[in-house]
């Protein structure tokens, strides 16, 4: 079968959008040579329902995470009352504008995510369609929980 141009420049311009969106997103495979990322170290170490004491205040942490665009930063400010998180920004330090575009839509919807909770309950994997940004946030959390029980 015989497509006109057209249309096989419209198949493949699809195709391409599928691509870039998919890759943009994360997907969840990670090349082979990859350095560990300490994602599943961030899901494990806040949801393992310790119950070490944590000090109320503010506290600031930051990671990074592999992305199309090379490495992406982010900080985290977490404020802690009573155990609970009553207050948290996340501040882009992407270089890359589609990734700045990510972690921005991820910092305009953290808060209803973290907010309330415990350092414990929390397991952020994607917020507002970014889930690449949950590395960054997660690895921030770890060092906040760290400074938090110290």
């Amino acid at each position: 079968m015989k497509l006109p141009t057209h249309k096989k420049f419209l198949s493949a311009t699809a195709a391409a959008s599928v691509l870039l969106l998919t890759a943009a997103c994360g997907g969840s495979e990670e090349p082979a040579d990859a350095t560990p990322t300490t994602s599943e170290t961030s899901s494990a170490a806040v949801d393992d329902n310790s119950s070490a004491a944590v000090n109320d205040g503010t506290y600031e942490g930051s990671g990074e995470y592999a992305n199309q665009a090379g490495q992406s930063k982010v900080k985290v400010e977490l404020t802690l009352a009573d155990g609970k998180i009553t207050d948290v920004e996340v501040t882009p330090q992407a270089t890359n504008a589609t990734s700045k575009g990510f972690q921005q839509k991820f910092a305009s919807g953290i808060a209803d995510e973290v907010v309330g909770k415990s350092l414990d309950e929390l397991n952020v994997s994607k917020v507002s369609g970014s889930s690449l940004t949950s590395i960054g946030f997660n690895q921030a959390i770890d060092q906040i929980k760290a400074d938090a029980t110290a």
